[in-house]
């Protein structure tokens, strides 16, 4: 099976910057420091068993939902296999949260044959940097889903390694997941009208029109994550989440990648 390292340059900025944001003015280092150099060098390769003597086949995106596009183009030049699991190391979930998209997905995308739901339109509410995750999920790509998120300044990183972080991130749609619960373990996408659709999301009882195929979930905070084994990988820049520092790693980062088309 494929395995894709899914990364965001904003895993390595905390706190998080959540909410509505503008791409200017960027966040200011003081309030959402990054990662050093060598901290993000000893992750890559203790952590999720990256080499620079073996570069993985890869694509930098300026935002984060270009890594839908180019597994579509990996899958349909056959240097990608599906279904493929994902690691998914963000500071943000990316499955449809914060906007109406998930809505569009259950409503509208699942109403499609499989072989016509790869085009989605991107905008508002629709195919973006926050809900390509779940798109590329009811397009029957991903195996499996890895969310790992971080948990603490990375000034503090090396002596909290070892800290038990509890609870959830808080940017998880509840009505993606079986049981309406991220704690099932489950991503559970259902086909459903709009009427079961308002019903979802208010924690109603619904009858679904179909149900996809389950997809085993798990969530790590960064410190408790170790993998290895991947195939691809992907960075996405997402510069209106990380201050101007943080562009400095980003050529650190690809030295463990070669851009594949």
């Amino acid at each position: 099976m494929s395995k894709v390292l899914d990364l965001d340059l904003d895993f390595f900025v905390y706190p998080v910057r959540r909410g509505p944001v503008r791409t200017h003015p960027r966040p200011s280092h003081i309030d959402n420091p990054c990662a050093s150099v060598d901290q993000v060098r000893r992750y890559l390769e203790q952590q999720c068993g990256l080499s620079r003597a073996k570069k993985l086949p890869g694509r930098f995106c300026n935002k984060h939902d270009g890594a839908f596009y180019a597994w579509k183009k990996w899958i349909a030049k056959g240097n990608l296999d599906k279904p493929f699991e994902v690691a998914h190391l963000d500071g943000h979930s990316d499955l449809s949260f914060g906007d109406a998209s998930w809505a569009y997905i259950l409503e509208t995308t699942l109403a499609l044959p499989l072989n016509q739901r790869s085009c989605p339109p991107r905008k508002t509410h629709c195919m973006g940097e926050g809900s390509y995750l779940t798109f590329a999920i009811a397009n029957r790509w991903v195996e499996r889903l890895s969310y790992v998120y971080p948990a603490c300044p990375w000034s503090d990183y090396e002596k909290r390694r070892n800290e038990a972080f509890s609870g959830f991130p808080p940017d998880l749609s509840c009505v993606l997941f079986k049981n309406q619960n991220p704690a099932s373990g489950v991503i559970q996408l259902r086909h459903l009208d709009k009427k079961s659709c308002m019903n979802a999301v208010c924690g109603g009882l619904v009858t679904p029109i179909a149900i996809e195929p389950e997809v085993p979930f798990s969530m790590a905070p960064a410190n408790s994550f170790s993998h290895s084994g991947f195939t691809h990988m992907i960075l996405a820049h997402s510069e209106k989440y990380c201050p101007l520092e943080a562009d400095r790693l980003v050529p650190v980062i690809r030295d463990y990648f070669y851009d594949a088309y």
